[in-house]
């Protein structure tokens, strides 16, 4: 159902129910949200990848088995379940990339806004389609606002119509458009910037933005929290190697790229 791959630095989350499109039935769900904290504390990941098998990403939650909706503690559970999987993408201090091919509705269009990078294939669609089915994006719903902004994202879940890679890249659901045979150097690329990185330095990046995006702070909380930030780097190990490295004309520590 979830294929976990460490392939160098980088864990891969592979949903891999291809017969169902890669449904999100709730064990699946389950077995990410594991995924994506096992390899959040693991130090030799530098990175997350989330792709799907086969030639579709994600069609969104499994019907067959959320339609059954009789028991109102286990329908809250399963909204629990997954605001627990996108709060384990935002809060994770690796870099998350999602690798997206064909399609991405509903639930995993959720996926996406909790990813930090998205790459899709030009032949990709999304949508927020809940409202064809009589339902609200309200679980994913935080996490859209916030990578979209409320106008936009409220647009999308009123319409519920499908749009294609060239709009997700323009507002902002994507950072880039490939065709399908070339998603995987995208992602390769994408993990060797990453690795120039301090990792560190990228985990506080992560906390800094998600704190700013999503904690109310007075202008002088902004303030005291920047220059707290700033300072703690500077002092930091890693601050002091990057620094010194740049002085030097070498690669620092972490970067072991040639």
């Amino acid at each position: 159902m979830l294929r976990y791959e460490q392939r160098g630095d980088a864990a891969w989350l592979i949903l891999n129910r291809p017969e169902v499109r890669n449904a999100l039935a709730r064990e699946l769900v389950g077995l990410l949200h594991d995924g994506v904290v096992r390899a959040s504390a693991d130090p030799n990941v530098r990175a997350i990848v989330l792709a799907g098998a086969g030639p579709v990403f994600c069609a969104g939650a499994d019907l067959n088995q959320y339609s059954v909706a009789t028991d109102r503690a286990e329908v809250e559970r399963d909204a629990h379940r997954l605001y627990d999987l996108l709060e384990a993408l935002v809060a994770s201090p690796k870099p998350v990339i999602a690798r997206v091919q064909k399609a991405a509705y509903a639930g995993a269009f959720g996926l996406l806004c909790a990813a930090d990078l998205v790459v899709a294939s030009d032949d990709a669609r999304f949508s927020l389609s809940e409202a064809r089915l009589g339902l609200v994006a309200a679980t994913i719903g935080p996490f859209v606002v916030r990578a979209l902004g409320a106008r936009h994202a409220k647009a999308l879940m009123l319409l519920a119509e499908p749009f294609g890679a060239e709009e997700a890249l323009r507002v902002g659901l994507a950072q880039r458009v490939v065709p399908t045979d070339e998603l995987d150097n995208a992602v390769d690329a994408w993990l060797r910037q990453l690795r120039a990185g301090a990792p560190g330095a990228i985990a506080d990046t992560k906390a800094y933005v998600q704190h700013l995006a999503w904690t109310p702070q007075t202008p002088e909380q902004q303030r005291a929290n920047a220059v707290a930030t700033i300072a703690d780097r500077r002092m930091s190990a890693e601050g002091q190697e990057g620094m010194r490295s740049f002085l030097e004309k070498r690669r620092p520590a972490w970067n072991p790229e040639q």
